[in-house]
């Protein structure tokens, strides 16, 4: 939404800039924004920020982690959660009309024909611990070191 005035000058703003402000601002306050009525106050995201899409962590037991090992030491495993945006793209919005006009074929029950974003390691951090016999044992990528929104 890239609204113009005449004679007022606009700086040029990406999609993600709008997805942005809209995750910040409600309707009424764009209406009112773009009106020029009054000041639109700044806002913080409504939901509270453990639900936003970011690193969790958890103390666990080795053996709780599933992976066979016998273990009593406890690490710090870290794990993506937390929501993401949904944001409708140009191809998200093509793809529904097409659909929905029957240009194309329905997809079969149960298989999705879109894709929601979901909160992702995109890096991950080797973890390293020792077994109950005093053994030494190294796991790559086992725990989460950063997290984002993926398609």
């Amino acid at each position: 939404m890239n609204l113009s005035f005449p004679g007022q000058k606009q700086k040029p703003v990406s999609p993600s800039d709008e997805d942005r402000r809209s995750e910040f601002l409600t309707s009424e306050e764009i209406q009112r924004e773009a009106s020029g009525d009054e000041a639109v106050p700044v806002r913080t995201r409504r939901s509270a920020p453990d639900s936003q899409c970011g690193l969790r962590s958890v103390l666990l037991q080795v053996r709780d982690l599933g992976l066979g090992y016998d273990s009593d030491e406890t690490v710090l495993f870290k794990y993506c959660g937390g929501s993401c945006p949904r944001a409708r793209s140009n191809y998200d919005l093509t793809l529904s009309n097409l659909l929905l006009s029957g240009r194309l074929p329905q997809p079969a029950p149960g298989e999705p024909w879109h894709s929601v974003p979901c909160c992702r390691p995109t890096h991950y951090e080797d973890m390293a611990f020792l077994d109950n016999s005093h053994r030494w044992h190294k796991v790559e990528k086992l725990s989460a070191a950063a997290c984002s929104c993926a398609d």
